[in-house]
Parts: C-alpha cells; structure tokens; sequence
C-alpha cells in the first residue's frame, strides 16, 4: 500500500508548475494551423498531421528539423510496411487472419527498419503510422490512401518546423525591441 501512494504522490498537481509556455504555444499555433489547412484542402487525416505537429514541435528550430527529418523517415518507413500490408490484405481477400499475422510481423519490420537507419527517434512515430494506416484502411480504397496518410505526415512536421522559426524570430524581434 505504500508503494501504491508514493506511486501516486508522483502525479500530485501542483499548481505552480500549471503554466502556459512558449513550447506550449507553439504546439496549440501548430495543431491549429494543420487543422485550418487540412479543412481548407478538404483533405482527411488530421489525427496523423497533427499528432506529427505535435510530436515534431521542439525547443528549437533545429531539434525541430532534426525530429521532424527523423519521423518523415520512421514515417515513410511505417507507410511502405503498410502498403505492403494493402497489396498483400488484397491478395488474400481481406481475411482478418492477415491482420493478425502481418501486422504485427509488419510491426517488428518497422522497428527493425528504423534501427537499423539508425533512426531510434523514429520507431514510435513509423509504428503508429503502420498501425493508424493498416488498421484503417477501408477495403474500396486505393494505394492513393496510403500514400495520402504518409503525405499528412510531411504537412505536420512543415507546419510544426515553420511555426518553431517564425516564432521563434517574433520573440527575437520582441525581446530586442523590450531591451
């Protein structure tokens, strides 16, 4: 029982550490530009291109690039498993005993992939595209889909990027002129 409190006693709130930052700032600039951009292309898949912009959104431009570059290609890699998955699901008519064989088979290829591109970052983000892509996939659909669904991860990653460095220079500009 002891064990159980303290356990708990870590997620204690604590009112001073409930504050709005620049970081969390930016992130709620993102998500909100990606939505206002998908709705205005009339394009699906917000759940990726926002998840991306929130995953990608960093302390600073270049941790932003960096993490953005590494989850297009954890991304990428998690989109072509799941194409394969779409050819092959094809193949054999759609029966659920090929989710449940190959996705997860698919699953261990994506982290395989991504470790072995030295791309560790990367594994989480490529896993749920996999995972948000597969198990998704409507049975009428085409590759178009796929393709569709890695696409929206590059739009999250250039809006989380663009807002980190306009921000970024507007809080440079400001802080000069205060100074």
């Amino acid at each position: 029982m002891n064990n159980l409190k303290r356990f708990l006693m870590r997620y204690k709130f604590e009112i001073n550490n409930f504050k709005l930052g620049m970081r969390t700032i930016k992130t709620g600039i993102a998500v909100f530009l990606v939505l206002l951009l998908f709705h205005f292309f009339g394009w699906e898949g917000l759940q990726i291109g926002t998840l991306t912009a929130v995953f990608s959104l960093r302390e600073d431009f270049d941790k932003s690039v960096h993490f953005g570059t590494s989850r297009i290609v954890g991304n990428s890699i998690g989109g072509f498993y799941s194409m394969i998955f779409f050819l092959l699901n094809g193949l054999l008519h759609y029966q659920f005993w090929v989710t449940l064989i190959f996705v997860p088979i698919f699953t261990m290829l994506t982290i395989m992939t991504n470790v072995a591109m030295n791309n560790k970052t990367g594994i989480i983000g490529g896993v749920a595209a996999l995972l948000i892509i597969t198990l998704s996939i409507p049975k009428d659909e085409t590759i178009f889909y796929v393709c569709a669904r890695i696409a929206e991860t590059f739009v999250g990653v250039f809006i989380a990027t663009a807002v980190n460095t306009d921000v970024d220079k507007l809080r440079e500009i400001f802080y000069k002129k205060g100074t």
